[in-house]
């Protein structure tokens, strides 16, 4: 099977949506040879944050030596972005022999399911010494969740998302959350409210696990918005860090990590705090706050990128560009939703920052339309100005004439923005090698 045939039947099965138990994914692994049960992970879930927490503990882990593993989600780019080793995508090749291992050993299981057996087959067979794992949706009932026990399970945050699947307050979004947490395991998580850490601590507490709580450790000390990165500094030691990547967030994202790697130092794995500090500064994670230069067809115009699809992540968008030197000054707002996220939550705050909204649709048949998301924008900013553009590059070009442009509301559109821009400027280094 070549990789394309592999992704046309993966793309196939994005609706295959089967949240009826885990059995199916059961056997799946147990004809591959149960790979979950081989796997050394740490496991990760939360409603914002978990891409950034698995690129630092991979970072790290890189940094002291370790073999990695890591399966995230969703892909931006390239499907092959979603299974990782050492710090690099899979081949195509790779992901393609795998594909065709798994769906013969499951041929009914959802996209997801699939992707996620052929992540364990994978670090299984390349004898990973730790995997960072993120959950799909949730925790309890997804499907990663067959991993037996992990190192660490971490709760990156808890918020209002999916509530479809997991609940419409946040109690009920923290109790499928914390179905992650294994028998006698070790949960972290940042200082949430009482309400939240509620079934945390009750889900802990009958499983005989341990849940630790931790307030932020870190401050920013510095910024490059430029090239998107910070300086952090430790609150009680003083000590400065590098951290590559940008965001209001990261802080509580830093915590979670340097207290999890000094956890399993405590547990005998060689990650020094020396590692940790080079994973700080060598992480790097698109779509968060990513600055991006156009090329010539777009003004060389500065593209902020930035995924900040749901209600949260939209606050903390609005948080960090308030903080920007870019707030106050000609920008505009490429914003693209899907129908089945909190689209008015996210354009109510979206609705406060000061430029032009140009809305356009991501790429996906669950998009909502950018004229509905227009009117409602209006609604809620009456003066606002705003702007309906159907194609993302015409959207992108239309917002580069008003300064500094912000893309953001989707992972969808993030991903598309990247790969126009990018190749804007692989474009134009072509063409300035060409001698007439």
């Amino acid at each position: 099977m070549t990789f394309e045939e592999a992704k046309k039947t993966l793309l196939a099965r994005q609706d295959f949506v089967k949240k009826d138990g885990l059995a199916r994914v059961y056997a799946c692994l147990e004809k591959l040879g149960s790979p979950h049960e081989r796997i050394r992970t740490v496991h990760v879930t939360g409603t914002n944050g978990k891409g950034s927490v698995c690129a630092l503990f991979e970072a790290a882990a890189l940094a002291a030596g370790l073999k990695t593993g890591l399966f995230t989600s969703p892909h931006l780019v390239r499907m092959t972005e979603r299974i990782r080793l050492n710090g690099a995508d899979i081949s195509e090749s790779a992901f393609a022999a795998l594909f065709g291992e798994v769906f013969r050993a499951g041929p009914d299981l959802s996209f997801f399911e699939l992707l996620t057996c052929m992540a364990f087959l994978c670090f299984e067979r390349e004898r990973t010494d730790l995997a960072v794992i993120e959950v799909g949706i949730g925790g309890r009932f997804d499907t990663t969740n067959v991993l037996v026990k992990p190192e660490l399970s971490v709760i990156t945050s808890v918020d209002l998302d999916h509530e479809k699947y997991l609940g419409s307050t946040l109690p009920e979004i923290a109790a499928q959350k914390a179905g992650i947490i294994k028998k006698g395991g070790v949960c972290l998580a940042p200082l949430l409210p009482e309400a939240v850490r509620a079934p945390i601590l009750a889900e802990a507490q009958a499983k005989g696990a341990q849940a630790r709580f931790f307030a932020p450790v870190f401050e920013i000390a510095a910024r490059d918005w430029e090239n998107g990165l910070m300086t952090l500094r430790h609150k009680k030691s003083g000590e400065e860090l590098a951290f590559g990547i940008m965001g209001e967030a990261q802080v509580s994202n830093a915590t979670l990590v340097w207290e999890g790697l000094e956890l399993l130092r405590g547990m005998g794995w060689p990650i020094q705090r020396a590692h940790a500090v080079a994973g700080f500064a060598a992480a790097r994670w698109p779509a968060r706050f990513q600055a991006l230069r156009g090329g010539q067809e777009f003004g060389g115009a500065l593209f902020i990128v930035d995924g900040a699809h749901n209600p949260e992540a939209a606050r903390a968008f609005a948080r960090t560009w308030a903080a920007s030197p870019f707030a106050g000054k000609p920008c505009a707002f490429v914003i693209g939703i899907l129908q089945d996220k909190e689209r008015r939550a996210i354009l109510e705050t979206l609705a406060g920052l000061s430029g032009r909204f140009v809305f356009t649709r991501p790429e996906s048949s669950r998009a909502a339309d950018p004229c509905a998301l227009a009117d409602e924008l209006s609604a809620i900013n009456p003066g606002a100005e705003v702007e309906v553009q159907q194609d993302l590059g015409a959207a992108l070009s239309s917002a580069a004439g008003s300064g500094t442009v912000a893309v953001l509301g989707s992972f969808y559109l993030a991903g598309a923005a990247i790969e126009i821009l990018k190749e804007s400027r692989k474009i134009e280094d072509r063409g300035s090698k060409i001698k007439c």
